[in-house]
């Protein structure tokens, strides 16, 4: 690649098929800096069904144009986790052209029954009554139009029905921040949000001013061995793997008679799960699903 004053840059590639593949394709990329992803498989309407063979579709993330010279190092990293198919390529693009296709691509998306969540250049319709969630997709993970989030949405807001107001939640891997602020906006009077990654707690800030959440959402890049508190109700979005890994720092973490939703979860990973959090004295819930994705609550048992 060749440097230029362009203010994007573009890099395109085939994903190794499989939905967690995907997944933790995305995450890597905004991790990275990515400003947003154009998903040729979401357009096609394939959404919780991304394609299982190869070359069936491919995906475009774009990052700020001082970032090219960091891409060539993402790219081989891509390829050494084995999750591409072929060699990424990039383009330098117009700052108007990425952000007029990004936006006309992100709209007004049902997160729940009850809740939309709204593009922050866009308002909510005057006609609408049902909670919206402001969020500008920016470094972190999560708009609302995965089922892992979506999921963990509905069952987050089943809860806090039954808390009245009570509750103290931890968000671990906020991303965007889009569960904390729902968390917040839905009458939970403490949310901590943790993520590793700086840059996304730069997006869930700007996502959290957005709501006017600032006072009732604290931002963390703690690891969570570091965290003391105790919480009334804990919500994971993350790939199975890290679920199995972080359970028993879960079941330390969480207030007796506490409730942990698990999401991020593919359907042939649900038996594991719940069979390790029964392990660890938890009483397990019926699981959700929406595709190929599952979610469930975990209640830890009063001693």
């Amino acid at each position: 690649m060749v440097a230029t004053d362009v203010t994007w840059w573009s890099l395109t590639c085939t994903p190794v098929p499989g939905s967690e593949v995907r997944l933790r394709l995305e995450k890597i990329l905004y991790s990275a800096g990515c400003g947003g992803i154009w998903d040729q498989a979401l357009d096609n309407g394939q959404e919780g069904a991304w394609p299982e063979s190869p070359g069936a579709s491919f995906l475009t993330a774009y990052f700020p144009g001082e970032m090219q010279p960091l891409l060539s190092q993402l790219a081989r990293q891509l390829e050494t986790q084995k999750l591409v198919s072929d060699r990424p390529q990039f383009q330098a693009v117009e700052n108007e052209d990425w952000l007029d296709g990004w936006r006309k691509n992100f709209t007004l998306t049902e997160l729940t029954e009850q809740t939309l969540v709204v593009p922050s250049w866009q308002e909510l319709p005057v006609s609408e009554t049902r909670l919206g969630i402001r969020i500008y997709p920016g470094q972190g993970f999560g708009t609302g139009t995965h089922e892992t989030t979506r999921l963990a949405a509905f069952v987050l807001e089943e809860e806090l029905e039954s808390e009245s107001g009570l509750a103290s939640v931890l968000d671990v891997g906020t991303g965007s921040g889009i569960l904390a602020i729902l968390a917040a906006r839905r009458g939970a009077k403490r949310v901590l949000a943790l993520d590793i990654d700086d840059e996304a707690l730069t997006n869930a800030r700007e996502n959290c001013a957005h709501n006017q959440v600032c006072d009732q959402v604290s931002l963390d890049n703690s690891p969570l061995v570091q965290i003391e508190e105790q919480f009334t109700l804990v919500v994971a979005n993350i790939i199975a793997p890290v679920l199995l890994q972080l359970a028993p720092e879960f079941s330390r973490l969480m207030k007796p008679g506490g409730r942990l939703i698990l999401s991020g979860i593919l359907v042939e990973q649900v038996l594991e799960l719940r069979k390790t959090y029964v392990d660890l004295g938890f009483h397990i819930q019926p699981t959700k699903t929406m595709g190929e994705w599952a979610a469930f609550v975990c209640e830890k048992i009063e001693l």
